[in-house]
């Protein structure tokens, strides 16, 4: 699992240059409780399977049947194509945060899967 807390980037009026960051299958970074980010992932030649933010904290509904791990992560793409980009928005970090206080990421065959992190806002 890949620490991306210090690629995390600030927002700022005047603009910022981006930094991506290889992914890996599993990527995490430290949120701020209640914080939100937006995460800029692109592609490169090979199509990615899932990508994913785990949801730490949501509770089955006692009437759902089914409702194993991971039953409300986010799917963020189901497959991203080659030469595709994705923003995904987290308005509010505190669902998504473990235990020690990261957001973690699972991303299927990321060979070519950058992101850029931006926040808290």
């Amino acid at each position: 699992m890949t620490d991306m807390t210090s690629a995390v980037q600030a927002g700022a009026l005047a603009g910022v240059a981006p930094t991506y960051t290889q992914c890996t299958a599993t990527d995490k970074f430290l949120a701020v409780s209640g914080g939100r980010y937006m995460l800029h992932y692109k592609n490169g030649a090979t199509p990615t399977s899932t990508l994913k933010i785990t949801d730490q904290t949501s509770v089955a509904p006692a009437s759902a049947s089914g409702a194993g791990a991971g039953w409300a992560d986010v799917q963020v793409s189901a497959a991203l194509a080659g030469a595709a980009e994705r923003v995904v928005w987290i308005d509010n970090s505190t669902r998504f945060r473990d235990s020690s206080g990261f957001i973690n990421m699972a991303h299927t065959t990321p060979t070519t899967l950058t992101v850029a992190i931006f926040g808290p806002f």
